[in-house]
Formats: structure tokens, sequence, C-alpha cells
């Protein structure tokens, strides 16, 4: 699999530092980015790596070839004039984002670096050729290094499993209320009242007074009424039951599970020297 390494020099870690940050937000991997300062730090992480200068020689031997003395130069330089360099594996899918995401950050300018140092020309400039044959050169301005490398490497195949699980859903609650009403009635009944009369009357032709009547004597007579006299009963006349029926049903749930597929083209290989960085023909330069 064909890899392109992209480099790019910040004049401040700041700007390394976004660039960094939107690289990994945009899925790139964090062991592809190595971030390369001229001073000396004691933080260190993989995808940051702090080196002091003269120390990348080395490096950028094994990143652009042996004949690359003028770019190494170039970053050795900027290096230790306290900028940072940030470089970028990719495969040829991605050289295009990793390229636009890193010229946001506004990456200095390669030509002008050294043509400010007083060297040539630091990349390699090839002939205009069709699209298929030199896609790297048509889409890379000159502000972004690259150096393209056959690695081996390992395409991570994923693929999702859908796992149906159950919660318990509250549908409403059914609340029962016991009450009471009055409601007015009415009865009829016969009710007796007593009522006392004393009469008096004259009686004629009597006969004579015995001496016994010349005594006291008390009748006495009680009158009696009647009135209602209300009660009341209570009895069950109904009974209301409150259940739970419990039912099965069997639901079938349809979604969708993406998997990753992976397709094999072979490239036919052009007569090209490994580790030389290529430019366009008419590059573009953000800071003109």
């Amino acid at each position: 699999m064909t890899v392109e390494t992209i480099v790019a020099i910040y004049d401040t870690a700041s700007q390394a530092d976004a660039a960094v940050r939107d690289l990994k937000a945009a899925n790139v991997p964090a062991d592809a980015i190595s971030q390369h300062a001229g001073t000396a730090s004691s933080t260190t992480s993989t995808t940051k790596t702090t080196t002091a200068p003269g120390q990348e020689q080395g490096f950028w031997a094994s990143l652009f070839g042996g004949d690359s003395d003028s770019e190494a130069e170039v970053y050795d330089r900027s290096l230790q004039s306290g900028s940072t360099v940030v470089t970028v594996k990719s495969d040829e899918r991605q050289v295009a984002q990793v390229t636009g995401i890193l010229e946001q950050h506004n990456p200095v300018d390669i030509d002008e670096r050294a043509a400010g140092y007083g060297l040539s020309q630091t990349t390699t400039t090839t002939t205009q050729a069709p699209l298929a044959q030199a896609p790297l050169a048509q889409a890379t301005p000159n502000k972004i290094g690259t150096a393209a490398s056959t690695e081996g490497g390992t395409i991570q195949l994923a693929e999702e499993q859908l796992s149906v699980g159950k919660r318990a859903v509250n549908r409403g609650t059914t609340r029962i209320r016991r009450f009471v009403v009055e409601t007015p009635v009415e009865e009829q009944v016969s009710l007796r009242d007593e009522t006392i009369r004393v009469e008096r009357r004259a009686v004629t032709g009597g006969s004579a007074a015995a001496g016994a009547d010349f005594t006291e004597k008390t009748v006495e007579m009680t009158e009696t009424d009647e009135e209602a006299v209300v009660a009341k009963t209570a009895r069950v006349i109904e009974e209301v039951v409150v259940s739970k029926d419990v039912t099965e049903r069997v639901e079938t749930i349809k979604d969708t599970v993406r998997r990753d597929e992976v397709e094999i083209e072979k490239i036919p290989g052009g007569k090209t020297a490994a580790g030389s960085m290529t430019t366009p023909a008419a590059p573009r330069n953000p800071k003109i």
C-alpha cells in the first residue's frame, strides 16, 4: 500500500497544536501524526515528538531519501528558529483531506523559507502528467511537502452487530377512587295523634247526692302522638375488582448494521525515485 508522508512547518506551536487537533478530529490515526519542535520539552506523548535541532538528519533522510540535504537543512534551520514541523503519514485516499487541514492553519511556504535561507528550491519539480499517473503532484501545494513510500500496513475492518434488549415503558395508569354521593329520598308513613277531649253537660232530674260524693277524685288520661323515626342500614350492593392482565407478543425488529469491506486493486508502478518530493507544475501559494 502506498503511503504519503505530508510535512508542514508552522511558525508557532499553537498553530501546530491546532492542526494536530483538527487532524485527530478528522479521524486521522494518532500514531500517524508526529510533531517536532525546536526546543526540548519535558512533555512526551505518542503523537508529539520534541527534539533538539540537528538531530533530525536521519529522520529527514529516511523520509525524503539520501539526496535531500537541502530539504533537511530547511527543516533543521526552521526548528532552530523555533518553528514546529508536523508530519502526517496518510494513504493516497486521505492526502487531499490531510493537506486541506494542514493548510487551514497557515503553514510556512517551504520554497519561500528556503529562499530566505539562501537555499535552492527544496522541491523537485516534475513535468505535467495525467491525473491518473501523478495524482499527488496535481493536489499538493508548495506549502506542504510530501514524500511517497511503500510500507506494509494493516487495515482493520469493523462490523456492527445488532443487540436487542427490553425495557419497561409507562403506557398510562388506571386509578379507581371511591367517593360518597348523597341522593335525596322520601317515604310516607301514617302517624296517629291522640287528643283528650273534656265535656261538661248538665244533669236534670237526677237522683239525690250521697254523702260520699263530697270527696276528692282525680281522673287522668294521657295523650299519645306518633312521630317518624329514621334509621339507616348499609349493605354491599356491588364490588369493583382491580386486576392486570399480562400478554406476550413477538415483535420483529428491523434495522441495518454496517461492516467494512476491502477492495484490493493492483496499480502498475511507475519509475519514480523513492522519497522524492513532488510539486504541481503550477503550484498554489495562498501567501501570495
